[in-house]
């Protein structure tokens, strides 16, 4: 080899790596702080690094040694190479790195889009080992993808993992199918968000006589967690809260309540009475201002007048319906109180 080759492959060579690793730091620079594990950014650099390499050898071969590389490759195509092993050897070697390949896709994919799902699920306030979970859900996923993509890179018949994996299916549906309910359900509430850990809510449903009401503590794949007002805590299989009604109270901030009052008929007076009774609540803090409070007539008796207070407490809180009641029992002392269902429509 001439002094002249050895300068200009010495030249090719730096300028080969002075560009890999150009590219290397600026693509590594512009990953560092993506979705991207740290390894999957090195591997890319690393490739990126190689191709300016690569790109050098075809260019000395091509332009400095194209009689040689022709040699080569007449070697590569003639009946004697062609009966040896080396062909098997390439062929096989071949399908390693279309493996290798399919591989370092899959990991790659499946990290970062647990990753993308971990961070869009840290909004909805749930649990890190719930998030974690769902995330690594997806990973697996992915990686069952990547598996049969690695099959038709071998030639090997998917006929039979995928007959497997059918089987497996079913029973493991038949035999955990009230299990997959709850996570299907589950699944739907964590998605479609209908309420968050804080809320309080009212649980019913047909199958389920029982009706709750408490504040949402966690929202797992199977359960809900409620805390009761008895401080007790509930946990109800999704299954019940996806095919049930549920009713938000925290959704609104805004709740409107209903109060019976029963009076003796020689301490009612219509105007005074009703005065009185609206005075009262406009005077409570718990007590919006907008919509105004109504007091309606319901119901006269020879002894007793019944009137319905409908008012809307700010809050949302159950507590504050008690302090209204005490407010309106000091006002009416001789008056009795008693809470009714939101529900009744105003006459």
């Amino acid at each position: 080899m001439s002094l002249v080759e050895i300068i200009l492959m010495l030249l090719i060579a730096v300028c080969a790596i002075a560009l890999g690793l150009t590219l290397r730091h600026f693509l590594v620079s512009r990953l560092k702080n993506t979705v991207l594990d740290n390894w999957v950014v090195q591997t890319l650099g690393a490739i990126i690094f190689v191709i300016p390499l690569i790109v050098g050898v075809f260019t000395y071969f091509f332009v400095l040694q194209s009689a040689l590389f022709f040699e080569f490759m007449l070697f590569l195509y003639t009946p004697s190479y062609l009966n040896g092993p080396l062909p098997n050897i390439v062929h096989y070697a071949w399908l390693l790195f279309w493996t290798a390949f399919a591989l370092f896709v899959g990991v790659a994919v499946g990290r970062t889009v647990m990753k993308l799902t971990i961070r869009s699920l840290n909004n909805n306030r749930l649990d890190i080992n719930l998030r974690v979970l769902i995330g690594r859900i997806f990973f697996i996923g992915i990686m069952i993808i990547d598996a049969f993509w690695v099959f038709a890179i071998w030639g090997v018949a998917i006929a039979f993992p995928v007959t497997v994996f059918g089987a497996l299916t079913v029973t493991f549906t038949i035999a955990f199918q009230d299990i997959l309910k709850d996570l299907v359900a589950g699944f739907y509430i964590l998605m479609e968000r209908p309420f968050h850990i804080g809320d309080s809510i009212t649980i019913s449903n047909a199958a389920y006589a029982p009706l709750h009401t408490g504040v949402v503590e966690s929202i797992e794949l199977r359960a809900t967690k409620l805390r009761i007002s008895s401080g007790e805590q509930v946990i109800v299989p999704n299954t019940l809260v996806f095919g049930g009604i549920v009713i938000n109270n925290s959704y609104y901030a805004e709740r409107r309540s209903t109060i019976n009052v029963s009076l003796p008929i020689e301490a009612f007076d219509k105007q005074e009475t009703l005065d009185q009774i609206l005075k009262t609540l406009k005077e409570t803090d718990t007590v919006a201002e907008v919509p105004a409070p109504i007091v309606v007539v319901s119901n006269y008796t020879a002894e007793h007048v019944v009137l319905l207070v409908h008012f809307w407490i700010r809050k949302g809180k159950f507590a504050s319906i008690s302090d209204v009641m005490y407010t309106l029992r000091k006002a009416l002392p001789k008056a009795d109180l008693s809470y009714v269902d939101s529900t009744v429509e105003i006459a």
